[in-house]
């Protein structure tokens, strides 16, 4: 499965449980290097930007715009 790029558990408040919207800046199966700017999670008035944990290829979990919670799998580095 390679590296895994989760979302944060830090992103919401403890009593905050509602999802907020990821927006990819790289496409399925793009070649990515460690750290670069990846996607931005979009969280009440906040933009949050994901950074690659690894290099390799990327493989998306959840749609463009799809909504995520703290925890989820979003996707892969292979």
């Amino acid at each position: 499965m390679g590296t895994p790029l989760i979302i944060p558990q830090d992103l919401w408040d403890e009593d905050d449980a509602t999802g907020s919207t990821l927006i990819w800046l790289v496409e399925d199966g793009s070649q990515v290097a460690k750290g670069d700017l990846i996607a931005e999670v979009l969280v009440e008035k906040l933009t949050m930007e994901l950074e690659a944990p690894a290099s390799g290829t990327i493989r998306i979990h959840v749609e463009p715009e799809g909504v995520v919670n703290r925890g989820d799998l979003v996707a892969s580095i292979e």
